[in-house]
């Protein structure tokens, strides 16, 4: 069965962007968002695709958007137009999958994920795009790891990982 990872970091009110970009220095965190998308098929929304600017070395980037004429400047990376196309996408594939955002496509895909990774940041930050809460009911913690807050990280912060029950 091919695993549908969603990998993201939430503020206490489930912010995860301001400004198309994460609004904390966090590189534990995206060292950690590094090693979870590693190696997989990696959707993510335009915007997402926009903040990154490029793609991610050794993955297969996929990007979301519903714009018919939007096409990135990189010839390895792949567009689907909808959530239809990219399950089909998913299909086709033999290897696992991250969701790495944005909101619009976190949502869209979480009837189908079989993991999540969240990184829960201990603060509240001015965001303008946030994560929908997610339905505990169906998934179950299998992990909970705590961070302090030091030098190179701006909060404390608790890694949670969920698998679907």
């Amino acid at each position: 069965m091919t695993t549908i990872k969603m990998v993201w970091a939430q503020d206490k009110q489930n912010a995860i962007g301001k400004n198309g970009s994460i609004p904390w220095h966090m590189p534990d965190d995206l060292k950690l968002f590094r090693d979870e998308t590693m190696n997989t098929l990696m959707i993510m929304g335009r915007p997402t695709w926009l903040s990154i600017g490029r793609p991610l070395p050794n993955r297969t980037s996929v990007v979301m958007t519903t714009d018919p004429s939007w096409q990135p400047n990189y010839y390895e990376v792949k567009v689907v137009r909808s959530l239809d196309e990219a399950l089909a996408l998913i299909k086709k594939e033999s290897r696992d999958i991250s969701i790495a955002g944005g909101s619009i496509v976190y949502k869209a895909f979480m009837p189908y994920a079989t993991d999540l990774v969240v990184t829960k940041i201990d603060g509240i930050i001015d965001g303008d795009t946030f994560v929908a809460p997610i339905d505990l009911s169906q998934f179950k913690l299998t992990s909970s790891e705590a961070h302090p807050k030091d030098n190179n990280h701006d909060y404390a912060y608790v890694v949670e990982r969920y698998k679907r029950k």
